[in-house]
């Protein structure tokens, strides 16, 4: 529909001009040619809407469309960022890029650099995404370290069976 209203608009500025066109316009919606020019350019310069960033969960599917044999790992550790189990902290997420040698300049928040995150695991080989999920549920949280080093308790030795 909306396509026909252009090509027909079209046809008739080619046919009778901008000018005349708008004054048939303004005589139509009984309003002033400045009137009809001034809507039509706050039409032209309003800010397009942003559009939202894509979710972790959205990287991670688009991920594993490409490389369908990471899927699981990297949903499994993407559900950890987002739940702050994995990379809990800015400076954990600093570090990991750091290791992974990705260059991420100043991070603002964990939010702000979900996406690097995830792009960066996408890369990753299955191993080394496994490795970080059997890394990610023996490690201590940051809270549980301090809390230790204050009651001078020893960390828990993780090769003992009990």
């Amino acid at each position: 529909m909306n396509e026909l209203l252009d090509i027909d608009v079209r046809l008739l500025l080619v046919r009778y001009g901008r000018t005349k066109v708008l004054q048939a316009l303004a005589r139509l919606s009984e309003q002033t040619v400045e009137d009809l020019e001034r809507q039509l350019q706050t039409i032209q310069h309003r800010p397009k809407p942003k559009r939202a960033p894509p979710s972790v969960m959205d990287l991670v599917r688009a991920a594993a469309q490409e490389r369908p044999e990471i899927a699981e790992p990297l949903r499994a550790l993407a559900v950890g960022f987002e739940n702050r189990t994995f990379l809990p902290q800015l400076r954990d997420l600093q570090r990991f890029l750091d290791r992974t040698g990705v260059s991420h300049g100043k991070l603002k928040s964990r939010a702000a650099a979900a996406p690097t995150v995830i792009r960066t695991l996408a890369k990753l080989p299955p191993d080394s995404l496994a490795q970080l999920l059997v890394d990610k549920t023996s490690t201590d949280s940051d809270y549980a370290l301090l809390a230790r080093a204050i009651m001078g308790a020893k960390p828990p030795n993780k090769t003992e069976n009990k």
